[in-house]
């Protein structure tokens, strides 16, 4: 299946019409007064001014509070059943677009929320209406077409800010939902130090007669602010890391948050990557204290070990099992 992905932008018409007749008034009025000075020489000598780029600077000033959401138009190279072929349209959108909806689509690089307007055309991009052509290949009995359609898609960046609901707390993590859709995790260490986690034996409190209870709703305990304040509710988290588990072409999405700032984070990136580097050479050491080369592939237990000189009075043999 080939795919091809487009993005246009355009200036409203409309606008530019709105605004054509003051930018004339405008030009006519002070053309008159930049060629009396001129003639007198009051302008002094004259400089060429630069006009930034406008795409340049509009991508300059993207932050990562942009919404995650994307409008995409894409064409894909799709088959059509020929039990559809008196509905094409609704036959391909049937078994081809509407079964990735909620889904993580590789890609697109993102979650498939909607898509609209679909049409058929022999060409990526076009509309063919109902004289669209379909292409066949050798003797399958589908036939091919160039789909295009207006995507909606989920497509948060790593740094961008999000804000989910807590429906998940402990000691080891805070699990938040999206929009009710997309499932977040923040570990312990990513959450704000000053958070306090409230276990079962804090939830304990005294009744009338002298017994402790709890309540359901707190299960196993939750955390608080610096003020003891329970959090709960919308909580804002940025995406740490995005994590696709999918199987062939379709999948699911998870996201990694952090709630600390970006020096903090860095910092704990970096200590990570460092405990990880150690783990490993100690793991190769201890590979090469079993006996080097001659212990690949086996167990402390397996290794034949050949005594040395000083061991056997300067006499070498091998050791049989």
């Amino acid at each position: 299946m080939s795919i091809e992905m487009h993005s246009q932008s355009a200036a409203p018409e409309a606008s530019a019409k709105k605004h054509k007749s003051k930018s004339d008034k405008k030009h006519k009025s002070s053309h008159s007064e930049k060629k009396r000075k001129r003639d007198h020489g009051e302008g002094g000598h004259r400089s060429k001014k630069h006009k930034p780029n406008k795409t340049m600077s509009h991508e300059a000033s993207l932050s990562k509070t942009e919404s995650p959401f994307h409008m995409q138009i894409a064409s894909l190279f799709l088959p059509l059943a020929p039990v559809s072929q008196k509905f094409p349209i609704e036959g391909i959108c049937a078994e081809h677009l509407s079964p990735l909806i909620l889904t993580y689509y590789p890609p697109f690089n993102g979650v498939v929320l909607a898509y609209n307007n679909p049409r058929l055309s022999e060409r990526p991009f076009e509309d063919d209406g109902h004289t669209t052509l379909l292409q066949n290949i050798d003797e399958y009995a589908v036939s091919w077409a160039w789909v295009t359609a207006d995507f909606l898609l989920f497509k948060p960046e790593k740094g961008a800010w999000l804000e989910g609901y807590i429906n998940l707390q402990n000691e080891g993590h805070l699990g938040l939902v999206c929009w009710n859709l997309f499932n977040a995790s923040i570990e312990r260490k990513r959450l704000p130090k000053d958070w306090r986690w409230v276990g079962v034996e804090d939830l304990s409190t005294g009744n009338a007669d002298g017994e402790g209870q709890t309540y359901a709703e707190d299960g196993i305990g939750y955390y608080v602010d610096e003020e003891g304040n329970k959090i709960e509710g919308n909580v804002r988290f940025r995406v740490k890391e995005i994590e696709s588990s999918h199987d062939r072409e379709r999948g699911f999405l998870s996201i990694d948050g952090t709630m600390l700032d970006e020096e903090t984070e860095a910092q704990l990136v970096e200590n990570e990557e460092n405990q990880t580097q150690s783990k490993t050479q100690n793991r190769d050491g201890a590979g090469k204290r079993l006996g080097g080369l001659k212990a690949i592939g086996a167990t402390s237990l397996g290794v034949i070990l050949e005594p040395t000189d000083d061991d056997t009075g300067g006499r070498k043999h091998r050791v049989r099992y």
